[in-house]
């Protein structure tokens, strides 16, 4: 039996988002959001070490509040798995967050956690 030693919390939340992958947006939904890094729903299969841009919505409740501005940052592809409905979920870490997200990620993931 192994055990994950994880340097962040891992929260399990279903957020809308966006992926911009080679200049396309594309839809996405999350598994699950951590301080850092996302596990995002795809249609296409990413290579381990990519990166991508990547637009989150942080709601509250399954509502978007509209003074909160989305969560955007780079992540880089760490890991992918083929799911059975056809999707792949992909395991992305947040690469250079300044202070300002940081604080924005970690304000919700509170809030989350209070749920």
């Amino acid at each position: 039996m192994s055990t994950e030693h994880r340097k962040h919390r891992r929260f399990d939340v279903a957020l809308a988002g966006e992926l911009t992958v080679g200049g396309e947006p594309v839809a996405v939904s999350t598994s699950n959001l951590s301080a850092g890094g996302v596990g995002v729903l795809y249609e296409l299969e990413l290579q381990d070490g990519s990166e991508v841009d990547v637009t989150l919505f942080l709601t509250q409740d399954g509502i978007e509040d509209p003074d909160v501005e989305p969560f955007e940052t780079t992540g880089v592809v760490r890991w992918v798995a083929p799911r059975d409905d056809g999707l792949f979920l992909v395991g992305l870490q947040f690469k250079g967050l300044a202070e300002s997200q940081q604080q924005q990620l970690e304000h919700f993931l509170v809030a989350v956690d209070e749920e």
